[in-house]
């Protein structure tokens, strides 16, 4: 065989396995499991991973292509971040703050009331060279002058918090938010729960189980930490309410194991079939300035 054959022969291998490679591609339906000892903890939160299961204590992680895919459609609600002042609010240990500060943000803030992940997200920052403030204290009264920032959003935070609390906790993000500037908002879809949960109910009555199950973190199930579930049409009226104008909905496209692709786009731009709601608006302008 001579050089000229054995090159293009080679060449079609080589497209034939990139091809192969492309076919078993699965973007956002991939999954990907790791155990604890091949799971680098500090990027963990960053790379999407949770536990495979509440019942194994952490010994198997499982990257959550869906969420980590929300987050991205969440970000871009905020547009060209160079150069602005953005704000997280409930940062954590400022996961969310580290990616707004590597896209060219110009200064980053953030507040929670967790004074051990504020202080990890504090040298996150620092060794990132990330110019910006975290303070530690409860989201009613922000930590940051008025008309501030460019941005703010809130990533699975208003889920922890009652009516109550998220109407004073807008009321503050409209202060230290620059007329004009842009709000948005991730939170769990209470509608899309109780539409899982209801047919959760109805395979395990067929199945001969217990049908009292309910929303997870909910009614002490582990735990009743996400009590403020919330829906879209509850978020749009505190929002108008406080100034806001009437948000626009970013959705989530459904996907499932076994579920078709074109069920997947029938459901797609519904709200009770939305996994997350993730709602975007911005501060007046006009009454912004003249109050």
């Amino acid at each position: 065989m001579d050089i000229e054959n054995s090159s293009s022969m080679l060449l079609n291998l080589s497209i034939m396995n990139q091809t192969l490679d492309i076919r078993k591609l699965k973007g956002w339906n991939s999954e990907k499991k790791v155990s604890s000892k091949e799971l680098d903890r500090e990027l963990a939160v960053l790379q999407g991973f949770y536990w495979s299961s509440m019942d194994n204590e952490g010994k198997e992680w499982k990257r959550n292509f869906h969420e980590i895919r929300q987050r991205d459609l969440m970000l871009f609600t905020l547009g060209d971040v160079k150069g602005k002042k953005i704000l997280d609010i409930g940062c954590g240990a400022a996961d969310y703050l580290l990616a707004i500060g590597k896209l060219g943000a110009d200064y980053v803030g953030g507040q929670d009331i967790s004074e051990e992940a504020v202080k990890r997200g504090r040298l996150r920052l620092e060794k990132e060279n990330i110019k910006g403030k975290l303070a530690i204290g409860d989201a009613i009264n922000l930590d940051f002058p008025d008309n501030f920032f460019d941005g703010v959003f809130s990533s699975d935070f208003f889920e922890h918090i009652n009516l109550e609390v998220k109407e004073k906790v807008i009321s503050e993000i409209y202060r230290v938010l620059k007329p004009g500037g842009k709000l948005t908002i991730k939170t769990p879809n209470l509608n899309f729960l109780k539409v899982v949960i209801f047919l959760k109910r109805i395979v395990n009555v067929l199945r001969l189980r217990s049908p009292f199950i309910y929303i997870p973190h909910t009614r002490n199930n582990p735990d009743n930490e996400h009590h403020g579930l919330t829906t879209h049409s509850e978020l749009s009226t505190l929002l108008e309410d406080n100034y806001f104008h009437t948000p626009d909905i970013v959705y989530v496209p459904l996907i499932r194991k076994g579920l078709p692709k074109y069920i997947t786009k029938i459901l797609f731009g519904k709200k009770i079939f939305s996994e997350a709601i993730i709602l975007s608006s911005r501060k007046a302008v006009f009454y912004g300035l003249w109050e």
